[in-house]
């Protein structure tokens, strides 16, 4: 780990999910039950492709989610100074 900062994300990680409400388990299983509904209808090359969107929309996601949290603490630092 570089940072303190890195640390705080690694234990905001690990704790998230006894954080995270019914809200967000319930879209995370409409989210999975789409998914798989519209994989049923995709050739293989299709479904290759989606994969790879899946993927790269991961990765998207993950890079925002670490910057939001980055620039969280950095605001909650300058608050308490």
């Amino acid at each position: 780990m570089s940072d303190y900062i890195d640390i705080l994300l690694s234990a905001l990680e690990e704790e998230m999910y006894s954080h995270l409400g019914e809200d967000y388990f319930l879209a995370s299983q409409r989210e999975d039950q789409a998914a798989d509904a519209l994989r049923a209808t995709l050739s293989a090359d299709q479904n290759d492709l989606f994969d790879a969107y899946e993927s790269a929309r991961n990765d998207t996601a993950g890079a925002y989610q670490d910057a939001y949290a980055r620039r969280a603490f950095l605001l909650a630092k300058a608050v308490y100074r």
